[in-house]
């Protein structure tokens, strides 16, 4: 029996691929496993552009992931259809624009040819405006998303590209307040991050990337306890992954319904995580759980300190 929660556990966790790749340096995924990765990437990279707003981002920081001439971007006032009317609106925006947050509701991804992808990211926006006002709006957004398209910026295509961008405001514009904003927020980090940081997380897991997910993990003393395999650090968690390496032949991770809210140490983050996966010694297995954890703040970077779960 324990040796099955053993599997069970590493299975939640996803330490499905660490043996090989962390020895040889590669990654051998199926189909279903390089799908998941590339939506969980996508996922954490749209949660990832919104959070730049709320920081207050710059033109120079958002165009690596642009195409060089050309887009299609559709706003309630306006419709800009290459990079440098896109850069003269976003100028005068973001001056216009003292402090926000975009609260996602939810982010649909579909695959739309081989190297394109749409995302439907319905959101609600409190902003406080040079005028003193603050509004709230709520929002459908669409967006077109290139994979692999070389740039002056990223002439190894290595970057999401942005070639399109609509949103439409879903009835008027409402009062809103200053405390809308800054409950999404402690610091320069917010409700938004902790997503992207989960769905960035479990794009590590299905790659295998133990360094990275290292790099995501508190420097200090851990909490981890998944189905009784307690781990206090973060040597002890990769010892762990590694330890684990053969007990499964491929699995996939999928995060949903992720919910945020601050306590005292940073950000408690709690989310449904479907696990399907192929278990040596026991098969074919789909799992979900709700997961629970504690992120905190490190050198200005979210880390991964308290990890339970219980099985749905």
């Amino acid at each position: 029996m324990y040796k099955k929660l053993a599997l069970i556990a590493c299975a939640l966790i996803g330490s499905q691929l660490f043996a090989q790749q962390l020895q040889k340096g590669e990654t051998r995924m199926n189909q279903k496993q390089i799908e998941q990765k590339v939506e969980n990437e996508i996922k954490s990279f749209v949660y990832t552009w919104y959070s730049r707003f709320d920081k207050g981002t710059s033109m120079d920081e958002l165009l690596p992931y642009l195409p060089d001439e050309t887009v299609e971007f559709v706003y309630p006032q306006a419709t800009l259809n290459s990079v440098p009317e896109l850069i003269k609106y976003a100028g005068q925006t973001f001056s216009y624009i003292k402090e926000s947050t975009h609260i996602i509701n939810e982010i649909t991804v579909y695959k739309t040819s081989e190297n394109q992808f749409e995302i439907i990211c319905p959101h609600t926006y409190h902003a406080l405006q040079a005028d003193g006002n603050i509004v709230q709006m709520d929002f459908i957004g669409r967006m077109k998303l290139n994979t692999n398209l070389k740039t002056k910026k990223d002439p190894d295509g290595k970057l999401f590209k942005i070639t399109a961008y609509k949103v439409v405001l879903q009835g008027a514009p409402e009062a809103s307040t200053i405390e809308n904003i800054k409950s999404t927020k402690t610091g320069e980090l917010s409700f938004t991050d902790t997503k992207a940081f989960v769905h960035e997380w479990f794009g590590l897991i299905d790659a295998g990337d133990a360094d990275a997910l290292m790099d995501l993990t508190s420097n200090s003393q851990l909490n981890i306890d998944i189905l009784g395999n307690k781990v206090s650090d973060k040597q002890e968690l990769k010892g762990f992954l590694v330890a684990q390496k053969e007990s499964q032949n491929y699995s996939v991770h999928s995060p949903s319904n992720i919910q945020v809210k601050k306590v005292d140490s940073g950000f408690e983050v709690s989310f449904v995580l479907h696990f399907e996966g192929d278990i040596k010694e026991m098969g074919i297995m789909n799992l979900s759980n709700i997961t629970t954890w504690t992120l905190i703040e490190e050198n200005g970077k979210l880390k991964l300190r308290d990890y339970t779960l219980s099985i749905l």
